[in-house]
């Protein structure tokens, strides 16, 4: 039996020809319809707690583990308001996650824990078999002791592509996410590496050690520090007034509003940089992206001219984490393999003798004459680094003529006769 659900779990791989992507959306229900939502999320939160006790309570007294199997005996859709697929992701899920954790224990982790909270809430999941189209219509069905979810076919998402789909709380409104089958996108060929070199005034800086590619933040920075200026008007206005008043609910609601709509525009933007990253590695057929990890840059806050609270507010609004994890995810699909390297002395030591020179600006300069740009040195060094184990010398500095420079909209721009800027 278990051969045979192998054989047809590597039939399905086989199968699948193309890369799964999620879309999201908020969803935009109605009374009825969202009150509808939050029972679902309370009897999935319902189901994963029975999980919960089932795997401890066989464990305390019999010293055995649960399998996924088992659990899908003990509960269907006759013990709790569900689809019966949308019960069998759920039980999959934790039997996933108690998985995952024993390997990492075996491992010698032992801060990893076993499931354990209990949930008031929690995402309930569809399988293809749950969603079907009726008309312009996607119909999410809830077994049969709930109404089914009606909502709009997104105009973006093409119905037989859907393979699976999830509903989540996010901020202040549920969200659906949906996973889609996309073409398989091509493959790099080439055999090529590339050190990048994160910042803040320049979210990416690339370098393969002939051409170099320099992605402007100075767009997301700038919107950064508007949304930090109205949050501090939103909490003076919000602080002056009464407790449970109506102008102050309302000052809180606008006050989501605007951090929602702040969220999604710095989301957009750092899709947009990601998205450069990984043209720019597939069009020079880069195999290898070895990127510097600024951990520190947070330590390194004693020499500054900017105060403490500058320096923290400044590396606080860096979401330099989120954009690694988006370049990981977009050149994974294209085949290129991502490394976080450590990164210091990387924008200060010169290529040509070696030595270490303290950098106040943009500008390279060292004492043996080299000058440049710091963080195309610091791209180049951090490929030096990683390829070679150390940093080495006598090399030549990146010339000014092999730099591109692209910078990163909210509004697309149309290149007038000459111009040459770029279109995010």
């Amino acid at each position: 039996m278990e051969s045979y659900k192998k054989n047809m779990k590597e039939q399905k791989k086989k199968e699948s020809k193309g890369d799964i992507v999620i879309q999201k959306f908020p969803l935009r229900l109605t009374g009825e319809e969202r009150r509808l939502v939050d029972t679902l999320r309370k009897e999935a939160a319902n189901l994963w707690n029975d999980c919960l006790d089932l795997h401890w309570w066989l464990y305390d007294v019999y010293k055995v583990w649960t399998s996924a199997s088992e659990k899908k005996q003990w509960y269907n859709a006759t013990t709790h308001k569900l689809h019966s697929q949308t019960i069998q992701s759920i039980i999959e899920l934790h039997e996933e996650t108690c998985k995952r954790t024993r390997e990492l224990r075996a491992k010698g982790e032992k801060q990893w824990r076993y499931p354990w909270k209990y949930k008031k809430f929690f995402s309930v999941k569809y399988k293809k078999t749950a969603i079907k189209l009726t008309g312009k219509k996607l119909r999410f069905s809830n077994g049969k002791q709930q109404s089914p979810l009606v909502i709009p076919q997104p105009k973006h998402i093409d119905f037989h592509t859907i393979k699976s789909a999830e509903i989540v709380w996010h901020k202040d409104q549920y969200w659906m996410h949906i996973a889609v089958e996309v073409p398989k996108q091509k493959q790099v060929q080439g055999k090529k590496d590339a050190g990048c070199d994160l910042g803040i005034i320049h979210a990416a800086v690339l370098s393969d050690g002939k051409s170099h590619f320099i992605v402007t933040g100075r767009e997301l920075r700038s919107l950064q520090r508007y949304r930090n200026k109205k949050l501090k008007e939103f909490q003076k206005r919000i602080s002056r007034k009464k407790l449970g008043s109506n102008k102050r609910q309302k000052l809180i609601l606008r006050k989501r509003r605007f951090l929602e709509k702040m969220e999604r525009r710095i989301e957009y933007l750092l899709h947009s940089i990601s998205k450069m990253v990984t043209d720019w590695c597939v069009e020079n057929q880069i195999l290898t992206l070895y990127i510097g990890t600024p951990d520190g840059v947070q330590r390194n806050t004693k020499k500054k001219k900017k105060t403490r609270k500058e320096i923290r507010q400044q590396l606080s609004n860096w979401s330099f984490g989120q954009l690694i994890e988006k370049i990981k995810y977009k050149l994974k699909l294209r085949g290129v393999k991502v490394q976080l390297v450590e990164e210091s002395y990387t924008s200060g030591t010169c290529p040509a003798c070696g030595e270490f020179r303290k950098q106040w600006n943009r500008n390279f300069y060292c004492q043996c004459g080299a000058a440049g740009h710091r963080d195309v040195v610091g791209a180049v060094n951090i490929l030096d680094k990683s390829v070679n184990k150390q940093l080495t010398e006598n090399r030549e500095l990146p010339k000014i003529e092999d730099t591109k420079y692209r910078r990163v909209l909210l509004t697309p721009i149309v290149p007038h006769n000459g111009c040459k800027g770029a279109v995010a």
